[in-house]
Parts: structure tokens; sequence; C-alpha cells
């Protein structure tokens, strides 16, 4: 796969699905401290590729969703979800 097919709006767009998907699985959870620092910064980098994903910075929003999902993966991992 090529680094454009990762970057396309279609993938970038795919990926926001899954990781709004993901932050729904956690809403029960109440974080506190840093477990609270890391969730508010994966939905920061969430927005951000949103922001990036309008303004057709495709590479930006394509890293800023992949550091989102790896935030939360870590929070689902400590927390048994996945």
């Amino acid at each position: 796969m090529l680094a454009n097919d990762l970057e396309s709006r279609e993938k970038i767009a795919v990926d926001i699905q899954k990781l709004e998907r993901n932050l729904k699985e956690v809403e029960d959870i109440t974080f506190v401290d840093k477990e609270k620092e890391v969730y508010d910064r994966a939905v920061d980098y969430m927005n951000d590729s949103k922001y990036y994903l309008e303004k057709e910075d495709m590479r930006t929003s394509f890293g800023c969703i992949e550091y989102s999902h790896g935030l939360l993966d870590a929070l689902r991992m400590i927390h048994d979800l996945i």
C-alpha cells in the first residue's frame, strides 16, 4: 500500500469513524489524573485530524488520527477492553 493510499480522504474518514466508536466504548469509564490527560489528548488529536482533513492536509490529518488511536488503545488495554 502506498503512502498516498494511507493518507487518502476516505481512509482518514474511516479511521475517524472507528475512533469515534472506540471513544463510545470508554464513555462510562471515569478517567483520573494521567489517564484523563491521555484521554483528553486523544480527543484533541481526533479534532485536529478533522481540522486538517477539512484543510486538505492529508498527511497531518493522518498522523493526528493514528496518534489518537494509539493513545486511546493504550487506555482500552489498561481497562481490559482489548
